[in-house]
């Protein structure tokens, strides 16, 4: 046995040291790997036969290294302990159930009946698998014990901390009882003092949640919210009706009930907190009871695998002692079964060799000669199928490289001389408008950034004017876009040839121009400069044989005084050019700093505007409209406020040229039309059946065509007759032509009343009476404004009436401010008034108490103007 060791052992370090001779990180050849291999096998077989004629030795030798399986005894002590475990688990959770004499002796009994299934399982198994396997189970039945007296400690803590909150309870609950029994009787029937009553339905609710506490369970987090509800009503009917106790009671009494109440509370948060710190004593109690029972799992799967291991053990050695003479034929046999495969692997490895080293060898030549430029080289073929294939394959390849490097040696030529071309052509595009030819905005930039520079240099000046064509929509929309690109070619040509001799041109995008003025001298230079540009478009352009006369409107900055970036400037000549088309088109303007504060006025009056509807910041006052010969409220006109963040209000005229301007006035008349007809209806159901609102309308409203389905739509969900509706609309709806009129008939059809507002204020107010579906005609403030003083007012207030009674129209005066245009209006009582006179628009909720007031307060104006004053008027008339 020793002999066969030290033979195992010589040629196991013989290989080491061959390893540390090889280097891993060269690859190796055939020859090597072929030898390597057959070594390998030849040590395999050595070591084989050294094993099979030393196996019998070896194996007595480690039978007698170990003892033999030990018996049966044992296994019932270690059946012992999971059992004990289980009867602790269910002993400990009933005795914190509830603590009465038989769940307490059952869990003494439990606990040490666990001790003792403890030592005789250590007993058992420490025989076969030592005292260290055993130390991780013992530390956590220990830990488990443990935590099974602190569960059943706390549990006992519960009953008594229950007691006192029941205490607390009754005290209250004896108190408000108490002073119940003491209430007042007069005539003989009890005077009922309603926070008393209150109080002692609130502690009845807490009596029956704290009943609900008593169970042994931790509360559900309904009752305990529920319960700390009434906690809080009842301290608000002490705080609230604090007097009523101090008068009923004395103020010592109520002191003792918030403390006592005080302390209710916190022996309820204190249960609570119990229950719960309870809660997760059992819940690590499962858990040490599902850890602690995997070990005892684990330990006793080791434990049976020790026992079977010996068992196996003494198996083996029972088998081998069995070989008897015929080992010794077939150990033989072995050794001459090795000899002839070591043969034949021998034979087999060096025709492999030659088989596939000369071919490679001779494809590494061909290889070397093809990639120092030898495209016509040829492989000899020969060795192995695979490799003769391999060297024809090759073969081909060379005759197919020779001719693809042939064309693309032609082909890279072609490329090189393309990519030129397009890298020119690409450059230019980049910097240049494809339509017009002129620089772009990247190519301005740089150039202009160009000149500030120059300019700073020789202390001149930079200006940068801003073009844009008057009205070229309207050649789009009528002649076409291609015609209106060439168009834009032409005043593309004219600007370069206008531009040439003082700087350059570019364009930024649609009809927008930019002119560069490169060293100016003053102010006055580019001024200048910029008059002549809007005067050389006043000459006709002739496209495809047309003549068109194409205005510029201009606007002027000036580096440095303007800017000193390249986009400062570009954003000044913006704001310049916005009021130049303003003030009536094809005109200059010099860029000045109130310019860009106006655009970020107006730039922040936007973004509020639309956060507002989202931020409920929007809100309607309502001012009434009075029958004069009445004294009623006819109707209520709705006038929309802004809200700001410092609490005051923006009026409409404010903020709607701006919703106008940017696309938002729409959805601020949708949310006008919806809470309109929302707060109408709520009126219409309840304090005000005969409601009537009249809501302002656009002309971007109007243009939709969803408007007639929408207030039909609204009204229908809100069930408001369409009459309670009015809308009013001012002259500059006959602007948006025959659609707006046919929607304001369709509304009409509905029942909807259409009221014009501003009426004398326009050019077209007769046109509006013939033209419009109206039901009221409102007349302008402005006439209203001098009727007391202007003869001319009089006359024309006194013919629009006339007029608008005989064509079956309501009159309605606006502005009515002061006494002097009551009394003159007074003449007229078939006409409604509207004004700060009458009433300031007020909002929603007071509206309904200031039309109930309006007669009284029309009494009192016509009792203020007596008869003096209208003999003034009618003297008045005579003289004109």
């Amino acid at each position: 046995m020793l002999s066969g060791s030290r033979a195992t052992a010589t040629l196991i370090s013989a290989w080491r040291r061959a390893l540390r001779w090889i280097s891993f990180e060269t690859p190796l050849g055939i020859v090597p790997r072929l030898s390597i291999a057959f070594a390998a096998v030849a040590i395999l077989a050595v070591v084989v036969n050294l094993v099979s004629e030393h196996g019998r030795t070896i194996i007595r030798s480690m039978e007698r290294g170990y003892p033999a399986a030990p018996a049966e005894a044992g296994q019932q002590e270690a059946d012992r302990l999971p059992a004990s475990l289980e009867t602790l688990l269910r002993a400990t959770l009933a005795r914190a159930e509830r603590n009465d004499h038989a769940r307490s002796a059952r869990y003494r009994e439990a606990v040490e009946a666990f001790t003792a299934a403890r030592e005789s399982y250590r007993t058992a198994v420490t025989p076969l698998l030592g005292a260290g396997p055993l130390t991780v189970l013992e530390e956590h039945a220990a830990a488990h014990a443990v935590l099974a007296a602190d569960l059943v400690r706390a549990s006992d803590t519960r009953p008594q901390l229950l007691q006192e909150l029941n205490a607390e309870l009754g005290s209250l609950d004896a108190r408000i009882t108490a002073s119940l029994d003491r209430t007042v009787r007069i005539f003989g029937k009890v005077v009922s003092r309603e926070f008393l009553a209150a109080a002692s339905a609130l502690l009845d609710e807490m009596a029956t949640q704290t009943a609900a506490l008593a169970v042994p369970q931790p509360a559900t987090t309904k009752n305990v919210a529920a319960l700390a509800r009434n906690e809080a009503a009842l301290a608000a009917i002490l705080r609230d009706n604090e007097a009523s106790f101090v008068r009923i009671e004395g103020r010592p009494w109520l002191d003792r009930m918030q403390r006592d109440l005080e302390r209710f509370r916190r022996l309820r948060s204190l249960l609570i907190r119990i229950d719960r710190e309870q809660e997760a004593r059992i819940e690590a109690f499962a858990v040490s009871h599902a850890t602690l029972s995997g070990e005892i799992r684990k330990t006793s799967a080791n434990f049976e695998a020790a026992r079977a291991f010996a068992a196996a053990r003494r198996q083996s050695y029972d088998a081998f002692s069995a070989i008897s003479a015929q080992e010794h034929r077939q150990r033989t046999l072995l050794v001459w079964l090795s000899v002839c495969i070591l043969l034949l692997l021998l034979a087999t490895s060096v025709n492999t060799v030659v088989s596939i080293v000369r071919p490679v060898r001779r494809l590494l030549t061909a290889t070397r000669r093809m990639a120092q430029g030898e495209l016509d080289v040829t492989v000899p073929r020969g060795g192995i199928k695979e490799l003769d294939l391999l060297a024809v394959s090759f073969n081909h390849m060379a005759e197919q490289l020779a001719a693809a490097q042939a064309l693309a040696r032609q082909y890279h030529n072609q490329l090189e001389a393309k990519v030129e071309e397009r890298t020119r052509q690409l450059q230019h595009l980049a910097e240049h408008d494809p339509l017009t030819r002129l620089p772009n905005r990247r190519q301005l930039l740089t150039h202009l950034e160009t000149a500030m520079r120059t300019a700073a240099e020789h202390d001149q000046l930079v200006g940068v004017l801003f073009l844009d064509l008057d009205h070229f929509k309207y050649v789009n929309d009528s002649m076409g876009h291609v015609f209106g690109d060439r168009v834009l070619q032409a005043i593309a040509e004219r600007l370069r040839s206008a531009v040439s001799a003082i700087g350059f041109s570019a364009r930024l995008g649609g009809d927008e121009f930019t002119v560069v003025h490169e060293r100016a001298t003053d102010a006055a230079e580019i001024q200048r400069t910029g008059q002549e540009l809007v005067l050389a478009f006043q000459e006709p352009l002739v496209v495809d044989g047309r003549e068109l006369l194409m205005s510029l409107s201009v606007g002027a900055s000036i580096y440095p005084e303007h800017g000193r970036e390249p986009e400062a400037l570009l954003r000044a000549a913006d704001a310049a050019l916005f009021r130049a088309k303003a003030s009536g088109r094809s005109q200059l303007s010099m860029f000045s700093p109130e310019l860009l504060e106006a655009a970020a006025t107006k730039f922040a009056t936007e973004q509020g505007l639309r956060r507002a509807v989202e931020r409920g910041e929007f809100e309607l006052f309502f001012q009434p409209e009075v029958d004069f010969a009445t004294q009623e409220v006819l109707l209520v006109e709705s006038l929309l406020r802004w809200r700001l963040p410092d609490g005051s209000y923006a009026y409409p005229n404010d903020f709607l040229p701006v919703a106008e301007d940017c696309g938002l006035i729409r959805d601020i008349g949708d949310w006008v039309l919806q809470t309109v007809v929302q707060q109408a209806s709520r009126w219409h159901r309840a304090e005000w059946p005969g409601v009537r609102i009249a809501v302002n309308v656009s002309s971007a409203q109007l243009l939709d065509k969803r408007f007639v389905d929408t207030v039909q739509e609204l009204l229908t969900r809100h069930s408001l007759p369409p009459d309670c509706i009015e809308f009013e609309l001012t002259e500059n709806v006959l602007q948006t032509g025959l659609h707006t009129i046919e929607a304001l008939r369709q509304l009409r059809a509905i029942g909807v009343g259409v009221a014009l507002d501003d009426f004398g204020n326009g050019y077209s107010s007769l046109a509006s009476l013939e033209q419009l579906p109206l039901t009221r005609a409102k007349l302008d403030r402005s006439l209203i404004a001098n009727i007391d003083t202007s003869t001319r007012s009089q006359a024309i207030a006194t013919a629009i009436i006339s007029l608008c009674q005989s064509l079956g129209l309501e009159v309605t005066a606006e502005g009515v401010e002061n006494h002097a245009q009551f009394a003159w209006l007074r003449a007229h009582p078939s006409i409604a008034m509207q004004g700060y006179l009458l009433s300031r628009p007020v909002p929603g909720e007071v509206l309904l108490s200031a039309i109930s007031g309006m007669p009284a307060r029309m009494r009192a104006l016509l009792q203020f103007h007596r008869p003096p004053v209208l003999e003034r008027q009618a003297r008045l008339r005579r003289i004109r």
